[in-house]
This record gives structure tokens, sequence and C-alpha cells, in this order.
């Protein structure tokens, strides 16, 4: 698949890299491409252009930017956006102190009519995308993602394993509520017992 990644950021990054590595084309888009040259020759099979181009070369689209770039950037390119998948692995943090609302569902709200929006990666660290598996636990990591439509979904089950991780489906949009307010949690508890290092997981057992 092609996939356009939306940032050049840390998670940008390691997912573009470890998708490249599965197979897929990267497109990487940003405003000023030409200062990440080195981002297309170290991941293989992948470009950086501008947003523009990465939206109509992708197939899918990862929202990897901050927070509060994302509805604005949804609302300007909607005409791009309605009718792909769009997978938004943006926290809010405390934009939304509230919870009456997933930033997810925001950004579905700023696309509109045929918006098929899949909140996931939202509580994984970027310097565990890499790493599905931590080396002093015999345990896969998860990868937890909500959204309404079943085929969307697959897709989305299908690109977390490719990663190597086990992908958890929490359910409609909606439940993304709950995993915009993990991840403050999952920063406390990285600190309390990670020592901040950025390698924890949450994993859900049965």
């Amino acid at each position: 698949m092609q996939i356009a990644i939306i940032g050049t950021g840390r998670m940008a990054r390691q997912l573009g890299l470890g998708w490249s590595h599965a197979g897929h084309t990267i497109i990487f888009g940003s405003r000023e491409p030409h200062k990440h040259v080195t981002l297309a020759a170290q991941t293989k099979n992948s470009a950086v252009v501008d947003p523009t181009v990465a939206l109509a070369q992708g197939d899918i689209v990862v929202l990897a930017i901050p927070y509060p770039a994302v509805a604005p950037f949804a609302k300007a390119y909607a005409h791009r956006l309605r009718g792909k998948l769009v997978i938004d692995i943006s926290n809010p943090f405390d934009h939304l102190p509230d919870n009456r609302i997933a930033g997810a569902e925001i950004t579905e709200q700023a696309i509109g009519p045929g918006a098929r929006v899949v909140a996931a990666f939202k509580d994984n660290f970027a310097g565990t995308l890499l790493e599905p598996q931590a080396v002093e636990q015999p345990v896969v990591r998860d990868v937890h993602f909500a959204g309404d439509n079943p085929d969307d979904k697959q897709i989305v089950t299908l690109l977390v394993e490719d990663l190597g991780f086990r992908p958890v489906d929490c359910g409609p949009l909606k439940n993304a509520r709950v995993l915009d307010v993990m991840v403050p949690l999952m920063l406390e508890l990285d600190r309390r017992y990670g020592g901040g290092q950025g390698r924890s997981s949450w994993k859900f057992v049965v």
C-alpha cells in the first residue's frame, strides 16, 4: 500500500520506517520537504513531498502532527481526505479536559461527510514502534485502536501486524475518548516505574 504520513516527527519517522520494511511505500507530507531530504534516504520506498502531493498519492493517510494542528489540517484538506482511511495518532492531552469527545471524533467532524477515521497508536511510545516485543518481557506489545467501520479497522489490524504488534480493537470511534486519557496516565506510570525512558506499554490480558 501507499501510505501518506503527514508529519516528520519521531512517531511519523518510526511508523514510516517500520512500514517501509514491511514493503509499503511511504510518502511523508511536509510543508518544508527540502528540510527532510535525509528522511527519504533513511527510509526505503519513501519520499518527502508537499502535503497536497502526499494526500493525492496515499491510499491511506496517517495524521502524525501535533493535536492543535490536526483539525485545521483536516478541515483545509477535507476534500482530499473524504473517502480515504485516515488514521489519527495525535493526542489531545489537556486540550480536551472534559473528555466529552475524542480528538479523533473532532477530526472526523472536520473532514465531514465521507470521513473514515480510525484512532490508533495513541498510547504507544515512539521508542517502542520498532520493538514490538520488549527485550526484558516475553510478550508482544499491543496497539489499541477504535473506529466505526469494520473494513477500515481490518486494514488497521493488518498494518499493526505488519509492525509486529498485537492489534486490539477497542470498538467504535467514541471509545477513543478513553484512549485519549490513557496517554497522560501512561506517561505518569512511565515516569514512576520506567524511569521516564518512554519504553513502557499497556497490555490487555485475558
